[in-house]
Order: C-alpha cells, then sequence, then structure tokens
C-alpha cells in the first residue's frame, strides 16, 4: 500500500528518551497557510480551515521545503496533533524526500488509523516495520499527538505521551526490510484517498546533535551578489562571450569560436547558502562555478572547481568538476524523470546551493537535486558560465535575483567511521567508551566480506576512520578507494590487531608504518603477543598535540613484539616492558591524510583506562585536521 522504503544510513551512539520542556522546538507550520510545503500530486487534496492542514481528496503527500535545518533532519524530536474523522487513514513521513506522483519512495511512515477498515496497522505504528495492530491507541475526532523521536539507529514513537514502538535498526537487517535504512530527509504529511479527512497542527521538530548545534548558523544576513544596473563586483576570466545587464539580469550571449567564458565575482566564499533564477536558451548548456578559482600556474588562469548544471534537459542541477577532475561529482539520480521535470525548459527557474563543510545540497524550483559529500575545495568564487557553443545563431543565458547567506562554522561534530571485523571484541565495553568521547559522532561499520566500506566513497560521510578490524581481503579497487581517501585528507587511525590486517597487500604496511607477521619472512621473524600484562608507557614526544596533558602511565593490555616499523614513524609512546615491542604508538603522514598507528586495544580492560580514551579521542581530533 505504501511502496517501498529506501534510506541510507549513519549511525550515533547514545540513548533515547522523551523531551522535556520548550527549549529547542522550532514551529514548521506557521498555522496561517501552507508555506514551507509542497504538494506532489493534487494539489487540492491539503486545504487550511482554523488554524488547521486538512487532507482529504485524492492521495497526495505534502512535504516540508521551508528553511529549517533547510528541510532536512537526520536525529530529531518530532511532533504533530492529528484528528481523524471516522474511518480515515493518513501518516507522518520522516526521513523523506520531495517526488513525484506515487507512495513516498523514500522514508518511514508513522501511521495514522483509528477506524479505517482497510489496512489493521493503527495509529502510532511505524508501518511496516514495528506495527501496532487491530487496536489504536487513540480516537476519531478527537486532537492526539503523534511525537517521533530518532536518534543513531533508535526510532520511538508516542502517542499522546504512551510509548507504542521502540525499535533499533539491527546491524544485519531482516530480509523483509532489506530496502529500509535509517538516514536523513524531511517530512510529509499523507493525503490517503477521498474518503479520508486528516487535519493536522502544531507541528515541530526539536534537531539533535550535530543538527541542534547548527542551528544558529540558519541566521545569516542575505545580501544581494548583484545590484540589478551593473556588473560591480564581477569580472570575466576566460573566453569571449559578451555579459551585460539587461531589463535587471546579467545576460551572457556566445560569441563565436570561445571557449567557456565565466563572469566571476571578486569574493570568495566558504560555507553559503546561494538563491539565484536563470533563463538559458534551449539550445545552450550553462552553469554556475562555486567554490572555484583561477591560478596563472594552473592551465593559464583556467577557471576550475565545482559547478551547478544549467542546461534544459539531462542534469540540471547536478554537481560537475569543471577543469579538474572532469566529471560528475554526484551520482546519476536514481529517478531522472522526476528530476528533470524540476527544470523548466524556457522558463525563469529558481536554484538553491546550500555549502555546509563538505556537504553541497541542490534543488530547482524547490525539488532536491543532489546531496554529496566532497572535500576538494572549501572555499572560492561564483563564476556565471556561457559555454562554447557551435550554433548559427548566438544564445544567450540570464540570471537575476542573485543572492546569498554565509554561514558561520557549525560547532564541528566530527563524522568517526568504526571499522570492525576479523577478530573478536567486547564490542559493549568500546561502545561505551566512544561515549566518554565528546564531539564525535560514531558509526559502526562491521566489514561482513573485508572491506566493503571502500567499495564505493563516492558520497564519503567521515572525517577520520578508526581501524580495528584485522580482515584480509581487499580488492585492487577498494585499496585503490583507500589510497584515494588518506591522500586527499581523510584521517587515519589504526589500532592493536589491524597491525595484521590485509597482509596480502603490501602498500598497506607502509600507509600505517607497521605490520604483524603471522610468519618469519626472511630476516623479519614471526610476531608474538602477550594476553594481560601491566606495563609502564613512557611519553617520548611531550610536545606532540596527541600528547598534550600526558605523562608516563601504566595499562594493562595485549603486547606485540617483532612487528615491523617504517624508520620514518614519528614516535609518541615507548615502553621498556620485555615482551613489546619499544614503540607503541606513532603518527605519519600518506599524502594529505594524517595517520595514527597504536599498538593498544586489546579489552574492556584497556577500554576502561582513562590514558587510552584520551590517547584515542586527541589522536581523532589531531588526525581530523
Amino acid at each position: 500500500m505504501k511502496g517501498k522504503l529506501l534510506i541510507l544510513v549513519l549511525m550515533v551512539l547514545g540513548g533515547m528518551a522523551q523531551g522535556a520542556g520548550d527549549e529547542g522546538w522550532i514551529s514548521l507550520f506557521n498555522g496561517k497557510d501552507l508555506t514551507g510545503w509542497k504538494a506532489n500530486e493534487d494539489t487540492g487534496t491539503f486545504s487550511f480551515k482554523d488554524g488547521a492542514i486538512v487532507a482529504n481528496g485524492p492521495r497526495c503527500h505534502l512535504f516540508y521545503v521551508g528553511p529549517v535545518n533547510n528541510a532536512d533532519f537526520k536525529d530529531f524530536e518530532y511532533k504533530v496533533d492529528v484528528m481523524t474523522e471516522p474511518g480515515s487513514n493518513g501518516g507522518l513521513y520522516f526521513h523523506t524526500q520531495f517526488q513525484g506522483p506515487g507512495w513516498p519512495s523514500k522514508g518511514f511512515e508513522v501511521q495514522i488509523n483509528n477506524s479505517y477498515k482497510g489496512d489493521p496497522r493503527m495509529t502510532g505504528s511505524l508501518y511496516q516495520v514495528q506495527d501496532v495492530m487491530n487496536t489504536s491507541p487513540a480516537k476519531d475526532k478527537v486532537w492526539f499527538t503523534e511525537h517521533i523521536i530518532v536518534q543513531g539507529k533508535h526510532v520511538v514513537v508516542f502517542v499522546d505521551g504512551k510509548k507504542v514502538v521502540d525499535w533499533t535498526e539491527p546491524a544485519t537487517p531482516d530480509p523483509k526490510l532489506a530496502d529500509r535504512k535509517i538516514d536523513h530527509g524531511t517530512f510529509a504529511l499523507q493525503g490517503h484517498d477521498p474518503k479520508s479527512t486528516v487535519y493536522y497542527k502544531n507541528i515541530s521538530v526539536k534537531p539533535l546533535g550535530a543538527e541542534a548545534a547548527a542551528q544558529p548558523a540558519a541566521e545569516g544576513k542575505w545580501v544581494d551578489l548583484f545590484d540589478g544596473k551593473t556588473l560591480a563586483g564581477w569580472k570575466q576570466i576566460n573566453g569571449t562571450a559578451k555579459y551585460e545587464v539587461v531589463d535587471g539580469t546579467i545576460k551572457g550571449t556566445t560569441a563565436q569560436g570561445s571557449p567557456n567564458s565565466f563572469l566571476c565575482s571578486e569574493k570568495a566564499f566558504a560555507d553559503f547558502e546561494l538563491h539565484f533564477e536563470v533563463n538559458v536558451d534551449t539550445r545552450l548548456n550553462s552553469g554556475v562555478q562555486f567554490r572555484s578559482n583561477s591560478f596563472a600556474d594552473y592551465q593559464n588562469n583556467r577557471v576550475h572547481g565545482y559547478q551547478v548544471e544549467i542546461a534544459a534537459a539531462g542534469n540540471s542541477g547536478r554537481i560537475y568538476d569543471e577543469a579538474r577532475r572532469g566529471g560528475w561529482v554526484d551520482k546519476a539520480p536514481a529517478d531522472p524523470k522526476a528530476k528533470d521535470a524540476a527544470f523548466k525548459d524556457g522558463q525563469w527557474n529558481k536554484y538553491r546551493v546550500l555549502c555546509e563543510g563538505k556537504r553541497i545540497r541542490t534543488w530547482i524550483n524547490d525539488i532536491p537535486i543532489a546531496d554529496v559529500i566532497d572535500a576538494m575545495t572549501a572555499k572560492g568564487f561564483f563564476g556565471l558560465q556561457v559555454h562554447a557553443f557551435q550554433g548559427d545563431k548566438p544564445a544567450s543565458v540570464q540570471w537575476r535575483n542573485l543572492r546569498i547567506r554565509e554561514l558561520a562554522p557549525a560547532k564541528k561534530i566530527l563524522q568517526v567511521a568504526f571499522v570492525t571485523g576479523g577478530h573478536d571484541f567486547e564490542e559493549q565495553a568500546f561502545m561505551d567508551a566512544w561515549k566518554s568521547i565528546d564531539g564525535i559522532q560514531v558509526t559502526h561499520l562491521p566489514q561482513k566480506d573485508d572491506s566493503e566500506i571502500f567499495e564505493d566513497i563516492s558520497s564519503w560521510p567521515y572525517d577520520v576512520m578508526v581501524l580495528y578490524n584485522m580482515t584480509q581481503k581487499i580488492s585492487e579497487k577498494r585499496q585503490n578507494n583507500f589510497k584515494l581517501l588518506v591522500g586527499q585528507g581523510i584521517g587515519l587511525i589504526a589500532m592493536h590487531h589491524n597491525m595484521a590486517a590485509f597482509a596480502g597487500w603490501a602498500e598497506y604496511k607502509n600507509i600505517i608504518g607497521a605490520k604483524f607477521f603471522f610468519q618469519a619472512e626472511g630476516s623479519q621473524p614471526q610476531c608474538v603477543y602477550q594476553h594481560d600484562v601491566d606495563f609502564k608507557v613512557q611519553v617520548a614526544d611531550k610536545n606532540h598535540p596527541i600528547m598534550k596533558g600526558f605523562t608516563d602511565f601504566v595499562i594493562h593490555d595485549e603486547t606485540y613484539k617483532n612487528c615491523w616499523f617504517a624508520p620514518d614513524n614519528h614516535v609518541l609512546l615507548t615502553t621498556d616492558e620485555p615482551t613489546s615491542d619499544k614503540t607503541l604508538a606513532w603518527t605519519r603522514a600518506y599524502g594529505k591524510g594524517k595517520v595514527c598507528t597504536m599498538e593498544f586495544g586489546h579489552d574492556g580492560k584497556t577500554y576502561a583506562n582513562p590514558n587510552f580514551r584520551k590517547l584515542v579521542a586527541q589522536a581523532i581530533q589531531w588526525a581530523a585536521q
């Protein structure tokens, strides 16, 4: 009935509790009209009456597309007051996205059904995931509150304060739920059918975790990039296309034989939200550069960097890497027809580009198009492109209403990939240790086929990898992806038995600076280990950032001996323990990436040691640059 639900996951640690008080709650509905909401099918299904949104008519879903959190939520509390007429069906979607006709293909639905006979799943059900069957906790013609909390992989649903759903997405998904995974997205209200009447009001959200910390950045002041009269603040780089001000627009016209031309902002920007409108000749390809640059020693000042595509068909709104990697940064859309429909040929189209750190998102006419994680460039200018053109008659493109608000950097929450597999460990004890480290959000990624995390890195969301696996298989493609990640600046922490991982990959020991040999090889002896050793650790470099606040300490751990170490390691910690190698922790560089490797980390006694936890925390901060 509701179609398949599809989402990708980021896991955070921590408990789930019903929120208290009003602090942090933000209204998504003004109580006056449907501002900030967009219907996807029959726009007549939703109306406004007496301070409530009324759903009654052919199937339709009303998506939140307003400014709060840029209509994108991951961890949150969400409350909606609901009332139903007898025999009505409705629903509240979360982690969804705007789409064309049909049941939302992305997101989870919390059911609204107090007396609808066509479905046994009642109000509060996490639809087809954890259902409330046959008896509803609410009644028709009486207002009730559905309260949804999503934190990490955990979902809780309350109806009038009574918990009716408490579900945690399993590490190994139920085959029946294979396509349903927690991720991020917007909210939607359901209009189910012409015989159902459902009322929605008092719609509010309380972002949690990193999203809560990021809220102040939404207060940036809007500034015009174009005064409507002159090209002040802009300069042309590359090409001979003509740029001029016409009727309050910037008009770019092709020139015969010209390469790509760009009218570039004199100011550079880092994190921002950009709005503009554009109307392009259907014969012409165009785009707007952002976070772009031009250097004399790079292809003779050629403009290069990110570009949001403007074209009459095909790839509008996608992100292209102009004159650099020479390809699309984002993935091809799963539903190209729906996204192509967002762009109106021969008309003015409204674009929105949002850059927040490594995350880049685009919209056309309020419909989401691209959403990627990419860290190639953090800052640069804007450029209005007139593409090279071979037509007999000149073609033109016009821009207007170019406005920007710069975003202050949010409090940084480091995204950490915790990779395990190939060796047992005390999982709960380690998870408890992670909770003691502030400023990080950890995703536990146990590997099933040894290295699947590196199969596709096109939307890599993590600042640092903590490798605690001892898996062995890694294909050439995954090796190259791994090297690309670290080489471009993703931090790496290699811990304990990871020194024995990927034994058949010769380059790996050069990346982490060490290797545990299971068997002797030439002059290299076989490595050995000793369980349950109490030994003293000495600080070798008190001036290194990772060693801030450290003095010599004692730890209970497993020791390794006879390991191979790279001669250019920068040693941080040592020991005189006879069952151990002298070197215990060190740093090195691999491309732009910072690497820290440590022999520590065998069991719960080690995890509980405050010096171990401090070492891991400060190594992550350092590796994240």
